[in-house]
């Protein structure tokens, strides 16, 4: 914080907000002394910031209600001015709940209706959790007789039992005892498959009712996140807002994506060319190709998630051995104003008290000793192709060029008039013609077809 400045706010919409200090001094300690600064003013300028933001129209009585929470963490936190300073840092708080809302609501709503069996209790897993805003909020708003635990996954919280360096994240928030529902944090890289394994195993191997949700998950961590939820036939809801496309690598690779459940398309359909850098897009992808195929990516996605569970419906299912079946909705929430991620991916199914499949396999691999069955299990899903054989690769691959080539003659056609349309109907009619005659044949030079 600059000299002569005790608090500065910047608004989402390009507003600002300044207090002085009565002695023009901008440390953190001067903000304790400024009686200017209430509670009530701070909870004033938080609201205003929220009812800008457009997800205020569909969500604003959770707004609000976050808003209060939000003034009671102050109240809290007010003693501690480098942890509250953190917390609050500028509009991010404010952006944050904002794009979360969507989540935080259906989320609510699938913890009050879950019906759970036997004592057991939810644990919630917040993928790519970054600070942890999302898991805080949580902790307010679910209910605590039936959630047990919040669990904060990202690659920059520390490791339980390693020092904490430099670049990991403080939990300092996160390990206060004042959180009505127990807030922990894990380590885990989502793209390694050892991490998602172990992230299963340690939360759900007993087959614990759970709910998984991501939000701003970037390129394949959105598929990765899908991996976990058909991995757990524990996990009884999704909630998904993807964000960044993949990176063009994987088309120029050939790739394509997948799931377990067998879909699969090709990483052509959605990578582009191009990054996010200081919240400026830069790269050769226009806005209507990133929309375009952030909507496929976004379609794909949901395609890939399972919504029905052997044994679902609580402990032992429905009936013994019977099925659940579930729903997956792609829901659009305006979120954002000037951008067009705004696409939320939901899943709600019955769950089952079984361990993740993952784990299964590794047990039944190590023998029927460590398994305790001869049952075949299916492998997990460890890479991006979901097991894809080549020939169903290369096939996958060439549907979507054809597809795309003809989409692309359509295109062409359709700004040409009826006679320019037929003309080159005709002239591709010869060209075929001639080609047959040849015998499909001949070889190509300057001159024309020797």
């Amino acid at each position: 914080w600059g000299a002569g400045l005790a608090l500065w706010v910047c608004g989402s919409q390009g507003r600002s907000y300044r207090f002085m200090s009565p002695h023009g001094h901008g440390s953190d300690d001067d903000e304790a002394a400024v009686t200017a600064i209430s509670n009530e003013e701070w909870c004033s300028w938080l609201h205003a910031e929220l009812r800008a933001c457009p997800a205020y129209a569909t969500h604003g009585a959770l707004l609000d209600e976050c808003c209060a929470i939000a003034a009671r963490w102050r109240t809290r936190f007010w003693g501690r001015k480098a942890l509250w300073n953190r917390m609050r840092r500028g509009s991010r708080l404010a952006k944050e709940l904002a794009e979360a809302a969507p989540v935080l609501e259906r989320a609510r709503l699938e913890a009050q209706s879950v019906k759970l069996e036997g004592g057991a209790r939810v644990v919630v897993i917040d993928l790519c959790s970054g600070f942890g805003y999302m898991a805080m909020f949580l902790s307010e708003l679910l209910p605590p007789d039936k959630v047990e635990r919040i669990v904060l996954v990202d690659k920059a919280w520390a490791r339980h039992g390693v020092e904490r360096r430099p670049h990991h994240i403080d939990p300092a928030h996160i390990s206060d005892p004042g959180w009505p529902i127990r807030l922990s944090t894990s380590h885990a890289d989502l793209k390694t498959p050892s991490d998602r394994r172990s992230l299963l195993r340690a939360f759900l191997s007993r087959g614990s009712p759970a709910m998984l949700l991501g939000v701003h998950l970037c390129g394949t961590l959105s598929l990765r996140a899908v991996d976990l939820f058909n991995d757990s036939p524990s996990f009884f809801f999704l909630g998904l807002k993807p964000c960044c496309l993949p990176p063009a690598f994987f088309a120029q690779r050939g790739d394509v994506f997948g799931s377990a459940n067998g879909h699969c398309f090709a990483a052509k359909a959605v990578a582009v060319a191009g990054k996010w850098q200081r919240g400026k897009w830069v790269g050769g992808a226009s806005r209507q190709e990133l929309q375009r195929k952030f909507a496929v990516w976004v379609d794909n996605l949901s395609r890939c998630v399972e919504c029905d569970v052997e044994g679902g419906g609580g402990e032992g299912g429905e009936e013994a051995g019977g099925a659940g079946r579930g729903v997956v909705a792609v829901e659009q929430h305006r979120v954002q104003s000037l951008w067009f991620l705004n696409d939320f991916i939901f899943c709600s199914r019955p769950w089952a008290a079984l361990a993740p499949r993952s784990a299964t396999s590794a047990a039944h691999a190590a023998g029927p000793e460590a398994s305790g069955t001869l049952a075949a299990v299916p492998a997990p899903n460890r890479s991006n192709g979901a097991g894809v054989s080549e020939a169903r690769r290369a096939a996958v691959v060439a549907n979507f060029d054809e597809a795309r080539r003809e989409a692309k003659r359509a295109r062409r056609a359709g700004r040409r008039g009826d006679a320019e349309r037929a003309a080159a109907e005709r002239r591709r009619a010869a060209r075929f013609v001639a080609t047959l005659r040849r015998g499909g044949g001949g070889k190509k030079k300057k001159g024309g077809i020797e």
